[in-house]
């Protein structure tokens, strides 16, 4: 794991210096020395889980797939397990949920980690088509990209024109009072929804000390329920609320 995000480092350093010289040359030979590092260790380790890369057996080769984000070159095959690591969309065979099984690197349950973004898959899958939003939202509001995602899997099953029996309407059901006051003027709008929700949940962890829980108590029942009995209000449906957007947020 270490080597190969060296090697993301290195992809990066040998993309802004080299562009236009010999990539096995100047600056890039620290990087052809950690790939001739790794595939020694490949070619004497046959139990190393390195060896799923496949058509990556010389540094030429190696820099090649690099160059082209790990597609094919020269007629040698896509290798899903080193384009897991690279830049530009690195984490594209995660966020496709029509991508086969075989197409998905053993890796895959570390990827959020490293590269700091966020696969949606199983009941969040549909939050694809809001990504982009939901990303702004989570940078505007220091908030969890799959926390604002799982609020909107519960609220509205991502169905932008929901409208409850209380009046809430748009993805994260925004009463029209709440909606006036966070500054939202279309609530089917999935961006102002989105942006207003993810203000308030934002106002809602600062009142009750960023606890998640709680904070997603007030969120349901207002924070005034949530004052009023010292935490999550004894509402059968709060309750259950704030219980399964922690299992959609968790899983």
């Amino acid at each position: 794991m270490k080597t190969l995000l060296e090697l993301q480092s290195m992809q990066s350093l040998t993309t802004q210096n080299d562009t236009s010289s010999n990539p096995l040359s100047s600056s890039s030979s620290l990087f052809s020395e950690l790939i001739e590092n790794l595939l020694n260790e490949q070619t004497t380790n046959t139990a190393n889980p390195f060896n799923e890369l496949g058509a990556a057996n010389s540094p030429q080769n190696v820099l090649s797939m690099l160059q082209s984000n790990g597609t094919s070159t020269g007629g040698a095959s896509t290798n899903p397990y080193l384009a897991t690591f690279l830049l530009n969309g690195s984490v594209a065979p995660f966020n496709n949920p029509n991508v086969g099984n075989s197409d998905v690197s053993p890796l895959a349950p570390y990827i959020t980690d490293y590269t700091g973004q966020q696969a949606y898959t199983d009941v969040l899958v549909n939050a694809e088509k809001y990504r982009d939003v939901i990303t702004q939202a989570a940078q505007t509001y220091n908030l969890p990209e799959k926390l604002i995602a799982a609020v909107i899997k519960q609220e509205s099953n991502f169905n932008p024109n929901v409208v409850s029996s209380a009046g809430a309407s748009g993805l994260m059901q925004l009463m029209p009072t709440t909606a006036k006051y966070l500054g939202v003027t279309d609530r089917e709008d999935p961006e102002q929804n989105i942006m207003g929700g993810a203000k308030y949940l934002r106002q809602m962890l600062d009142q009750f000390d960023n606890d998640i829980s709680t904070a997603l108590a007030a969120y349901n029942a207002g924070p005034g329920n949530v004052k009023k009995y010292g935490g999550i209000p004894p509402f059968k449906e709060t309750q259950n609320y704030v219980t399964k957007v922690l299992n959609y947020f968790k899983a």
